[in-house]
């Protein structure tokens, strides 16, 4: 059997039989929908719960990353439809979950195995999810608006979160124990999701790897805002109306407001889009931030 069939909440999906460099089976699911494209009127907004689809979803490639000028070659790509996951399970025992969060700064990086495979979990009898989640503007835009209320990167991980609770017992998952675990910006959002009162019940035991919240990368207490007026100029939009703005960013093709944001960085005018910790939103806002470390308890 070189493909297998499973049905999701949201329909039916096929995955292929894949082989590591050791030659161990496993079957791959690739570019699952967890929400809905973010596009036209839903950039910049929290991401929704994808809709259901009819007959047989083909699950054998990765999706598009998320639009970004790559880290390595400075060149723009990805999309915006872009919000998928990945599931690699040996067989369909019940066994632990895992879910890998892609480091990159929150301005690159994705889910696929450019930098990181399944190779060598897989053989750790788990089943391993990877995601692709916002970035950059796309991910981070904050306008203290509901159009554009920040820390939507943060917000796509919940819903992948929310995602796998529904639905990797189909994987052999077993929903009640699920790590979640990153590395750079991936452990840093590791971090923020242990801080978060939204993603409680959704991960049981959690990895971080070479980044925390507290990293310097992490956060920005600069104004987004400033940093969007100064994209939307080099654009050739002057503006500084908040709802203008967004009316404006909304327009711009994904590939040219990546080019913008990478532009403005690479000038070190501000620095780029990240969690905001002046107004950290509704969720994931941490005014008492050090407090809820020192007594360690992430729902303070």
């Amino acid at each position: 059997m070189d493909t297998l069939i499973l049905e999701v909440q949201q329909g039916k999906l096929c995955g292929v039989k894949k082989k590591n460099v050791n030659g161990k089976e496993f079957f791959a699911f690739r570019g699952i929908p967890y929400a809905k494209p973010p596009v036209g009127e839903r950039r910049f907004k929290d991401p929704e719960a994808t809709e259901s689809w009819s007959g047989i979803r083909e699950a054998k490639t990765y999706a598009s990353k998320c639009a970004q000028v790559d880290i390595l070659t400075l060149k723009a790509l990805g999309t915006e439809d872009c919000l998928y996951l990945n599931v690699f399970t040996p067989n369909l025992n019940c066994k632990p979950v895992m879910v890998w969060i892609h480091g990159g700064g929150f301005y690159s990086g994705a889910g696929d195995d450019d930098f990181f495979g399944p190779d060598y979990l897989i053989e750790k009898d788990i089943v391993l999810v990877t995601i692709n989640y916002r970035l950059g503007i796309l991910g981070f835009l904050n306008l203290d608006d509901e159009e554009a209320s920040g820390n939507q990167g943060l917000k796509d991980q919940v819903m992948a979160l929310r995602w796998v609770q529904q639905n990797i017992g189909k994987f052999g998952g077993d929903p009640n124990n699920v790590t979640i675990f990153g590395e750079s910006a991936g452990g840093a959002s590791v971090h923020y999701l242990n801080l978060s009162p939204l993603a409680r019940g959704l991960f049981h035991k959690s990895i971080i790897q070479s980044g925390v919240a507290t990293n310097p990368y992490a956060f920005t207490v600069h104004s987004p805002k400033e940093a969007a007026i100064k994209i939307s100029s080099i654009l050739g939009k002057e503006t500084t109306d908040t709802q203008e703005l967004i009316k404006y960013l909304r327009t711009v093709d994904v590939i040219e407001l990546a080019k913008a944001e990478h532009k403005i960085k690479s000038m070190k005018v501000f620095i780029i889009f990240k969690i905001h910790l002046i107004y950290m939103l509704f969720v994931f806002y941490i005014l008492d931030k050090i407090l809820i470390f020192a007594v360690g308890n992430s729902y303070v």
